[in-house]
């Protein structure tokens, strides 16, 4: 027993020894990893002999869904230089296989096979964190209509079993605990999670789609009992765009905004939209139809908190956070090339568009507490940081309170606190 207890002492960072209520998880040397906020209980979730190079959070905060390399495919000189998003850390889809496991470890749950010629996204969770979304499509097509399939996995299932294959869209299908909803040349339709009980709300191909990739979306409206869709499509100025409200229940649409719009997502609470353009990001409040225009740094990623108060903007050279009520903003991070500048870009025409959401997020579930990794952002309000993972509070206002809690200072990657609806994230 002696013996036991020491071991314990000596190897902390060998088992969880928690429940998981209160974890940051994130990516290192290609191995899954959780920590304390406070940078105790480090723990290797995901070990495996091939690299982890995504994962999502489940909404109850107990289960990941992850990504593997094919393990012939990582021995290439491709997997080996594989690129990824600079802030998010994402990788495209790549020959891979999707897992599930529990936030304690042990035995990964194997959802799909692994093929050198077949490519998966990232899973992407429903809101009660029972299923799975995923694209597949091959790697020796050039991504013709067809050769892209949407499925739909349960995440305590082995691969093959509740498996089910939807209806063919031009997009990421959007789904809540009963409903996915989609876009094809036929029309708008939402369809059950079995793929059963096909109906179509547009018995037509919406205006202009498909659209560029980062437009080509159907989001729920999250956090409402009748959810409302919402879509961009085009106008008449091959420039601009329109988002678009579709009513489910009285199929009636309305335009809230025409735009050179470059992204768009829901927040969390469903009664406000970001959009992007080429200068700036704009918060526009479905209840009173008003709006907030934020500037920020070109290819920030935005992040709403949980409770829609609070948005971070995470940039190559700042981390700004804007309280979107009283439309306050504070620079956070900085490094020598900091500027706030465009804020979005334009996808040209040979971007890719297998894009996909950011399904984790910084902020902690009470939406006072949130993460970020410096990356050489080392000027936080006049004080120099030192390299790594730190966490934050604020209080109600959203003023930062205490000094930044150092919690590791690893080369870690896509490092999240909570799960992030992929209806309130932008694609990348």
């Amino acid at each position: 027993m002696l013996l036991l207890l020491s071991l314990a002492v000596a190897f902390p960072s060998c088992s969880p020894g928690h429940n998981g209520s209160n974890e940051i998880a994130f990516l290192r040397a290609g191995h899954l990893w959780t920590i304390d906020p406070d940078g105790a209980n480090a723990f290797e979730v995901v070990a495996q002999s091939t690299a982890v190079i995504g994962y999502s959070w489940s909404p109850a905060h107990q289960i990941f869904a992850f990504r593997t390399l094919d393990a012939d495919f990582a021995k290439t000189a491709t997997a080996k230089q594989l690129a990824s998003n600079p802030i998010t850390g994402l990788v495209g889809d790549v020959p891979s296989s999707i897992h599930t496991v529990g936030i304690d470890g042990g035995s990964p749950i194997l959802t799909t096979l692994s093929s050198p010629d077949t490519l998966y996204s990232n899973p992407i969770w429903n809101p009660t964190g029972m299923r799975l979304l995923y694209r597949q499509e091959s790697r020796a097509s050039s991504h013709p209509a067809g050769s892209t399939f949407w499925w739909i996995a349960q995440n305590d299932q082995p691969v093959g079993i509740a498996t089910k294959l939807l209806p063919s869209s031009y997009s990421i299908p959007a789904f809540t605990d009963a409903l996915v909803a989609g876009n094809s040349e036929q029309g708008l339709f939402t369809v059950r999670l079995d793929g059963t009980d096909k109906h179509y709300l547009v018995h037509s191909s919406l205006p202009g789609h498909p659209l560029p990739a980062s437009l080509e979306r159907i989001l729920w409206q999250p956090a409402h009992r009748h959810p409302s869709l919402l879509y961009a499509v085009k106008t008449a100025s091959s420039t601009r765009a329109a988002i678009t409200l579709s009513d489910t229940v009285s199929s009636r649409t309305k335009t809230l905004v025409t735009c050179n719009c470059t992204q768009f997502a829901w927040s969390p609470d469903g009664n406000a939209v970001l959009y992007s353009t080429s200068s700036s990001y704009t918060v526009l409040h479905l209840n009173d139809d008003t709006s907030t225009t934020i500037r920020a740094e070109q290819g920030s990623v935005p992040y709403w908190s949980p409770d829609s108060k609070f948005l971070l903007f995470d940039g190559p050279h700042t981390l700004l956070l804007v309280q979107v009520a009283a439309s306050q903003q504070q620079l956070i991070l900085s490094d020598a090339a900091a500027s706030v500048g465009p804020a979005g870009r334009v996808a040209s025409a040979e971007e890719s568009t297998l894009l996909q959401p950011v399904t984790t997020s910084p902020w902690a579930a009470d939406s006072r507490h949130f993460l970020f990794l410096t990356r050489n952002r080392l000027s936080l309000q006049g004080h120099v940081l030192k390299q790594g993972l730190y966490t934050i509070a604020l209080d109600t206002h959203g003023r930062l309170q205490g000094t930044p809690v150092f919690v590791d200072g690893s080369n870690d990657t896509q490092a999240a606190w909570t799960y992030q609806d992929a209806d309130t994230s932008f694609l990348y």
